[in-house]
């Protein structure tokens, strides 16, 4: 088994039971899916059941809140994402975990490229069309995944560069968020790659891609690092973190793993069948240092837009 020799110096085989993979959303979405995705084929490498427990609610901290509670031995994992492992330490004063003290990193396994639509019967056809009409005094409404969302952060960004004034919708996750914009009751929304299926129905409109290059899915819809916005593009990263003080040699075991899981043929086709990225960090500090950069990042934002959580 993967890493027995070095945990075993610890006087026990690790896993020695099942592990469980907890989870801040409800089941259906897209960290659920990819926590599903990932545990079952963890599970073969290890030789012991990956269970995903679903906690939602609280914007991450019941979750985090459960895998604080277990042992620090690795038999607990925690999916975090931008919101919970990021932005939630700038947007809640009184957040009850700490993710740079509390928890430990492990790595980041998937991006997900972010998807500027607009509704079907939008009269905005470019980018160029949507910025001239906010600039030119039309105060447009757009959606989000919630306060604090990176949906959020990343139109206030945009807002500000164009010097325009825009209303915020929040709603509770990305499948609200695309019924509002389907039923146009918002004029744009800053979602994942996974609004994509929708475009490819007709059901609304992809005027840009947040990614470094074009979506070889949506060739024709161009970059926002193209149209000069790259620098306000938030990630949508997904990665696995253990509670703080786990032994070094379980955490590098959990982070072979995990990279020996993205290389099944099968995993990575169904990662890829949904506009998945899968990127892993070159090592646990690595991955902590990005968690880190990426708070300081959007905490930033956070205080100078005045984002308050509702």
């Amino acid at each position: 088994m993967l890493g027995l020799s070095t945990i075993s110096a610890f006087g026990q085989t690790y896993p020695s039971k099942p592990i469980s993979f907890f989870v801040a959303y409800a089941p259906g979405g897209p960290t659920d899916t990819f926590a599903r995705y990932l545990g079952a084929v963890m599970s073969e490498t290890l030789r012991q059941p990956v269970v995903v427990d679903n906690k939602p609610g609280a914007a991450g901290q019941i979750a985090v809140g459960a895998l604080k509670a277990q042992p620090a031995d690795g038999h607990a994992m925690y999916l975090g994402d931008l919101p919970t492992l990021a932005t939630n330490v700038g947007l809640f004063p009184n957040l009850t975990y700490r993710p740079q003290k509390e928890l430990q990193a492990v790595t980041e396994f998937a991006v997900l490229p972010g998807m500027f639509v607009v509704p079907t019967s939008s009269p905005y056809q470019t980018m160029g069309d949507l910025i001239a009409a906010a600039k030119s005094g039309k105060e447009l409404t757009y959606a989000s995944h919630g306060i604090g969302s990176g949906a959020q952060l990343f139109s206030v960004l945009f807002a500000k560069s164009i010097g325009a004034t825009m209303v915020h919708v929040p709603y509770k996750g990305s499948a609200p968020g695309l019924q509002a914009i389907m039923s146009s009751e918002v004029d744009f929304f800053y979602d994942t790659v996974l609004a994509g299926q929708y475009v490819k129905a007709g059901k609304m409109r992809a005027l840009a891609v947040g990614h470094d290059t074009r979506l070889t899915q949506f060739p024709s819809v161009p970059t926002l690092k193209e149209l000069g916005y790259a620098d306000i593009v938030p990630r949508f990263w997904y990665g696995v973190v253990v509670k703080a003080g786990t032994p070094s040699a379980i955490v590098n075991t959990l982070d072979e793993t995990i990279k020996i899981a993205l290389r099944d043929p099968g995993l990575v086709k169904r990662f890829n069948d949904q506009g998945v990225i899968l990127k892993t960090s070159a090592s646990p500090e690595d991955f902590a240092a990005s968690m880190n950069a990426e708070t300081a990042r959007w905490s930033k934002v956070i205080k100078e837009a005045g984002i308050k959580p509702d």
